[in-house]
């Protein structure tokens, strides 16, 4: 039995809806924090939610009043590179990823530098991903890490690909250069303990989601994942308990997850 790890690609300079369950309540625990709101929660984003800024109006989907003060700030912001990407970001939250598309061509013609220019080609890789052109994306992630290799979001974004197509030696060492920027990222943790899993390391993949935070192991993702590295160490209660404690929100993860009790209960039956 193989569990697959979902994607979620992480926008730089981005934001999601509030229903995401990968929000971080805790800044020491997002290795992104300047880069991304992709992980805020409500507490951490809502000074700019009342400062009225419109990436912030669009993670809480009010797209409609965003857009408004998009538009009210052309004239003063159309040569700047953020102003077009932050309007691309929005349209992506909205999965209107054509529009998305255009206005990130408007922010790579603004961009002036390669630290901007990196911004937008992790975007662009986004989009592809989103799309399911995995190898588009690849190329757009490797392009923003070669023009600005200390950015973490594009590093991380790769390596979801790497990891969704088996080829962990290449995850292995991005997760060890992110790991090496924040060890107590959730999501840094939880994609080396899933690569060490997949490679059967499964004391190795235990030890690297203990290090989660217990309130952040009832995250679907997490949770599965650790109920699987369990059974296979033929540890069958802690395996129980890790999916008894899921939040059982995401069908992926849930279909996997009753695929790990009917194996729990052909072990365990007498």
């Amino acid at each position: 039995m193989k569990l697959f790890v979902l994607i979620f690609p992480i926008l730089l300079a981005s934001c999601a809806s509030f229903n995401n369950p990968r929000q971080i309540k805790q800044a020491s625990f997002d290795g992104l924090k300047f880069e991304s709101l992709k992980r805020y929660d409500y507490t951490r984003l809502n000074p700019k939610l009342k400062l009225k800024n419109p990436l912030s109006m669009c993670h809480n989907q009010d797209f409609e009043a965003a857009h408004k003060i998009f538009k009210a700030q052309l004239d003063a912001k159309k040569d700047n590179y953020l102003y077009w990407n932050q309007i691309s970001t929005c349209y992506i939250l909205e999965r209107e990823y054509n529009k998305a598309k255009n206005f990130l061509n408007l922010a790579l013609a603004a961009a002036k530098t390669n630290t901007q220019k990196s911004i937008i080609l992790n975007n662009m890789g986004v989009v592809q991903l989103e799309t399911e052109n995995f190898h588009e994306a690849k190329e757009y992630f490797k392009k923003s890490i070669e023009l600005s290799n200390k950015a973490l979001t594009p590093k991380f974004n790769l390596t979801q690909v790497y990891l969704k197509f088996g080829l962990y030696r290449k995850a292995n060492d991005e997760l060890n250069f992110l790991l090496a920027k924040n060890p107590q990222d959730i999501d840094f943790l939880n994609s080396k303990a899933y690569l060490e899993l997949m490679q059967k390391n499964y004391k190795q993949a235990l030890t690297f989601f203990n290090k989660i935070p217990k309130e952040y192991r009832s995250r679907d993702d997490i949770a599965t994942n650790m109920a699987m590295t369990y059974f296979m160490l033929g540890l069958y209660d802690n395996s129980k308990q890790s999916l008894s404690n899921a939040d059982k929100k995401d069908s992926f993860y849930t279909a996997k997850q009753l695929e790990i009790t009917k194996e729990l209960d052909k072990k365990t039956r007498k």
